[in-house]
């Protein structure tokens, strides 16, 4: 039996006003969205971050028990153990939200964007 193929990450999209020749794949803090990150942007910028041939995309993280929300469905990248610096990392999660990107920066490659003009912040 195969893995279930997971959706494609809802995203926030800017597209550039010229010729499409890099991406800014721009994550979002734990429990806000691709469209809250865009919209806290804009508010601090006074307009989008927008570029001349730089797609910006905000991507929306899934949603999954967070276990420091004693389990409580939030939209986070990866899930923690507990908010400290001396515990291990949620590695199966970590993997699962790297295959994530992974596919939306293999999107981008799809457009012809070389891989090292895209940026992940």
């Amino acid at each position: 039996l195969g893995m279930a193929v997971p959706a494609a990450l809802q995203r926030s999209v800017v597209f550039p006003a010229g010729r499409h020749t890099a991406s800014l794949i721009f994550l979002h803090g734990s429990g806000d969205t691709g469209q809250g990150a865009r919209a806290w942007i804009k508010q601090i910028l006074n307009q989008d971050m927008a570029f001349q041939h730089i797609k910006v995309i905000y991507p929306t993280a899934p949603t999954r028990p967070y276990t420091p929300m004693k389990g409580a469905l939030s939209t986070v990248w990866f899930d923690r153990y507990k908010i400290s610096n001396d515990c291990p990392e949620h590695i199966e999660s970590i993997d699962s939200m790297c295959q994530r990107l992974t596919d939306l920066i293999n999107d981008e490659i799809k457009n012809d964007i070389a891989k090292n003009r895209i940026l992940i912040g």
